[in-house]
């Protein structure tokens, strides 16, 4: 079941569990204003949800606590961080800052970062960018998750790739896998016991796998070794686009470990401490092509036309940035939704970590 819950509670619950951690007081914060920025705009699949595997990680040395990220190269334009697998927000948020600082003072900048960890949603480092009036870029790689068009076995990462940019009524925030769907969606999924909708998750490279029941061959998911694995986005046929998903994702690994010289998609596995997931951040400010605010509000009505098309009766055409702001709203005034199974595993953290989470629930 499905519940709603205060989000500020929650963000305070969030930050005692990091502070129990060993986190500073302003990482702790970070960290948990970052997650529940991710709830209020409605993907449940990124946020709270996420703790449990984060927790993993702390536990078993894949994330470091202590850990501090790192410029290792440097030009005026760009830079390239060792993040040491420190958590991937308290990375993220490092590496676009300096993405962001070198866009204020030369109109773009291009940070690409290595031994990190999973980071959450791209589309929070994107729109940093775009709420200091600046186009935003984020993409990340992850261990082996997509079955590139005609393989039998994953190889690529679900590898996102997020886009902000400033505009009226609010900022575009385009953020989406590279795969039909995330690794996370798929978890939450099986939390409510719902089954799949066809071409989410195939097995020898073309059969669909949709009944939540069958936990084998979700379980498989998380072994690259196995035959199932994510569709790219377009399914697992070229006829239906499925190169252009796969293509996709192989270009975010250029962005994220190739110029970086950090792990590709295979090389990563949850056992293996010695490798992370890598990143990469972009910040460019619209003045360098032209007078910015015409810029944005020619943008700003181009986005709008595209919303007063005539639409199919009954819907309602979405610009991205549209559903997410609609949800903030809603969410902010009735509460976070979490399911029962996220809640048990925070209230298993809390409990472990000495936390009182009663006051927060």
């Amino acid at each position: 079941m499905v519940k709603r819950y205060d989000s500020t509670k929650i963000n305070d619950l969030i930050y005692n569990i990091y502070q129990a951690y060993g986190f500073s007081d302003a990482q702790s914060h970070q960290v948990a204003d970052m997650l529940v920025y991710t709830d209020l705009h409605g993907i449940e699949s990124h946020g709270v949800q996420r703790l449990v595997m984060y927790d993993h990680f702390i536990q078993n040395g894949k994330i470091r606590v202590n850990s501090k990220p790192k410029i290792v190269k440097e030009t005026d334009v760009s830079a390239v961080v060792d993040a040491h697998f420190g958590l991937g927000q308290l990375n993220g948020i490092y590496s676009m800052n300096i993405a962001i600082q070198k866009a204020q003072k030369h109109g773009i900048g291009i940070v690409t970062t290595r031994n990190s960890g999973h980071y959450g949603i791209a589309g929070y480092y994107a729109n940093m960018a775009a709420e200091l009036g600046l186009m935003g870029m984020s993409s990340c790689n992850s261990r082996p998750a997509m079955l590139p068009t005609h393989a039998t076995k994953a190889l690529v990462g679900t590898n996102p790739i997020s886009f902000a940019m400033p505009a009226k009524p609010h900022t575009f925030i385009f953020d989406a896998a590279t795969t039909t769907v995330p690794q996370g969606k798929i978890e939450v999924y099986r939390k409510l016991e719902k089954d799949l909708p066809a071409l989410w998750v195939a097995k020898n490279g073309e059969e669909p796998v949709y009944d939540h029941t069958d936990d084998t061959d979700f379980d498989l998911l998380r072994d690259p070794d196995a035959n199932v694995g994510l569709a790219p986005l377009g399914g697992v046929t070229e006829d239906t686009g499925s190169h252009k998903g796969f293509g996709l994702g192989v270009i975010v690994e250029v962005f994220t470990s190739i110029l970086s010289l950090g792990n590709v998609s295979n090389e990563i596995t949850p056992e293996d401490l010695s490798v992370g997931p890598c990143q990469s951040f972009v910040a460019i400010d619209p003045a360098i092509f032209g007078d910015k605010d015409a810029i944005i509000d020619k943008f700003s009505r181009y986005l709008q036309d595209i919303r007063s098309l005539p639409a199919v009766p009954g819907k309602t055409i979405y610009v991205a940035g549209d559903k997410e702001a609609l949800a903030y709203e809603e969410n902010r005034q009735l509460g976070i939704q979490i399911d029962d199974r996220t809640l048990e595993e925070v209230e298993s953290i809390a409990s472990r970590l000495n936390v009182d989470y009663a006051p927060y629930i």
